[in-house]
């Protein structure tokens, strides 16, 4: 049974696991249905790579293009994390071959407000607010919509260009993309968590920040890179994890929908 793309954060349980940093997000199906998980270590430097299921927040981190003309026009942008599917995978099942992949963007709500994409400057407590709100005129976009399809065997290994126009500000950005594969119902949706700061001009200073902000999350030293102590993206990182999956927070909606319905017979 397939929800709508809307839905509402609650307090409930979370459910989710810690944010998948530095990982690919893996595509897979089940029952007929894609699911999301993550790929990591793909290059089995740390004795991978790993696969699971259990991740459904990513984090992203956006570069701030220096040149005088950036090359695709965005505020910020980012061809990581990518899509990763091979056959026999030991999760899930393998994708349709030669099928087409694309990326949507859900609505959802935080409190009574709804939108397909939130900001939070990173100053004081998390408070994600409305985009349309805070920044009119920002939009977070991904291209191209349908960005690769699986080869003969059903594998994919793409990385569509995400990023900000409009005049973006530094801070952190919210979304809750959707996965399609031709043949398939489409994925729950899942979230992905972006960092961009005009410090960022490069891989390599990128690679450095994600490289300090996975050590501070074992336990290192804060993630001061370029001046900039990034330790909130990491308390962003967290407010999102403690969020429960969409499917989790509309089953609550539906039960107690139906609980007063019962109780007004």
């Amino acid at each position: 049974m397939r929800f709508t793309k809307a839905f509402l954060l609650t307090g409930l349980a979370c459910l989710t696991a810690d944010a998948a940093a530095h990982s690919d997000i893996l595509l897979r199906a089940d029952g007929g249905q894609v699911v999301v998980g993550a790929a990591e270590d793909l290059s089995g430097e740390e004795g991978g790579p790993f696969y699971h299921l259990d991740e459904k927040v990513f984090e992203g981190v956006f570069l701030n293009p220096t040149m005088p003309t950036p090359p695709f026009g965005y505020d910020f942008e980012r061809t990581e994390p990518g899509f990763f599917s091979a056959p026999g995978l030991p999760e899930g099942e393998d994708l349709p071959a030669n099928a087409d992949i694309a990326l949507s963007l859900s609505s959802f709500s935080i409190g009574a407000a709804n939108d397909l994409a939130y900001y939070w400057d990173g100053t004081g407590e998390v408070d994600f607010q409305p985009l349309s709100a805070t920044q009119p005129g920002v939009s977070f976009a991904f291209g191209p919509a349908s960005f690769a399809s699986t080869d003969a065997t059903g594998a994919v290994d793409d990385h569509p260009l995400f990023g900000l126009t409009g005049g973006a500000a530094d801070g952190v950005y919210l979304v809750s993309p959707v996965v399609s594969v031709a043949g398939l119902a489409d994925s729950d949706p899942f979230y992905m968590v972006w960092l961009a700061n005009s410090v960022l001009v490069d891989d390599e200073t990128a690679e450095q920040l994600e490289g300090a902000l996975e050590a501070y999350e074992e336990g290192g030293p804060e993630p001061i890179v370029g001046g900039v102590n990034f330790a909130f993206f990491e308390e962003a990182v967290e407010y999102v994890g403690a969020i429960p999956e969409p499917s989790t927070a509309l089953l609550a909606m539906l039960a107690a929908s139906l609980g007063g319905v019962m109780r007004r017979r």
